[in-house]
């Protein structure tokens, strides 16, 4: 079955309509202006959305056990305050504004400056309290699953409702960056639409390097790409150095936007701009009058002309003609008594 992720009145669906989303996570490098030419960049190269992360280092690790992490973690911190403005700026130039909120009160100030899509970031879909919070909102919601199994995702699959299945979106995800190749592990796709339900929109947060996963996922029914982005690889940051640049992002996003164009419908059918070719019926030699046509006398040929096609042999052979033909003569049943 077609998944389909709706937000808003967009559709996203498998093989048509695939939602690309730039993650900017921390790319921003705690830099108003940053996040802004990001946004403005991932518009340029065709997303759909872009992706931010709200989270406050004192409410993520205990700064007792893990100072290090915590020292990290402060200097990657977005500004509540940006919210509001990074959420305006975003529907001004026309591209959905997502963002993963790691602290109650983060969905809560998401809500108030309407975000257009809740993400739970992988760690996260161990947190219930912050999922069951997420979906009060009644917003789109996209889960990633790293670092989980199919018992773990079950635990928050369950609390969401059927008559909403349409507003949420898992991401098959590996928690390693970047992540290799054999470990991208794409058959997770049809795996968890399977043992989910097929309606349940499942997609792909790519942390690999280079374009070729995401595409391959599209491929496989994936109806939403996330991919990390930054303006430059050589960033100093944690997640720079695996990201995509704008050029590249560009090139992926002309790829699944070809490949949209590429799937087509399903179902066969002539198409007007196709050469079309029929199979019609001539004489093999002389035919005389009142002759009988038989597989001795006919022969069926390409003809650009309607005519009498092949597929109705069994209603031709017998037949007498009302005049004499040449050999290599069109046959049509205006010559047939």
């Amino acid at each position: 079955m077609i998944s389909k992720f709706k937000v808003k009145r967009t559709i996203y669906e498998s093989y048509k309509k695939i939602m690309v989303i730039g993650e900017i996570g921390s790319n921003h490098d705690n830099n108003l202006k940053k996040c802004k030419k990001l946004i403005l960049k991932a518009k340029e190269a065709g997303c759909d959305a872009v992706k931010f992360q709200l989270f406050k280092a004192e409410k993520l690790v205990s700064k007792k056990l893990n100072i290090k992490g915590y020292k990290i973690l402060k200097k990657l911190e977005l500004k509540e305050s940006w919210i509001p403005i990074l959420s305006r700026f975003c529907k001004k130039n026309k591209i959905l504004f997502i963002c993963s909120p790691f602290y109650h009160e983060a969905v809560d100030l998401l809500l108030k400056y309407k975000c257009d899509v809740i993400k739970i970031a992988s760690p996260e879909i161990k947190n219930i309290p912050l999922i069951r919070k997420s979906i009060l909102t009644n917003l789109p919601i996209i889960i990633s699953t790293g670092d989980t199994n199919l018992n773990l995702i079950n635990k928050a699959f369950k609390y969401f409702k059927k008559k909403n299945y349409s507003k949420i979106g898992f991401l098959q995800c590996t928690s390693q960056y970047p992540c290799e190749i054999e470990n991208a592990n794409l058959l997770n796709i049809k795996f968890l639409k399977k043992k989910l339900d097929p309606k349940i929109s499942i997609g792909f947060s790519d942390h690999t390097l280079g374009i070729d996963a995401s595409l391959i996922a599209v491929s496989m029914g994936a109806n939403i790409i996330e991919k990390h982005i930054t303006l430059n690889k050589k960033s100093k940051g944690p997640d720079h150095f695996f990201a995509l640049e704008i050029k590249e992002l560009k090139k992926m996003i002309l790829r699944i936007r070809n490949f949209e164009k590429f799937t087509g419908e399903f179902v066969k059918k002539r198409l007007s701009g196709e050469n079309t070719i029929n199979i019609n019926l001539f004489s093999k030699k002389k035919i005389f009058k009142n002759e009988k046509l038989t597989s001795k006398n006919i022969i069926f040929k390409r003809d650009i002309m309607n005519g009498i096609p092949s597929y109705n042999i069994n209603n031709i052979l017998g037949r007498k003609l009302k005049f004499d033909i040449e050999e290599d003569e069109k046959i049509i049943y205006s010559l047939l008594k």
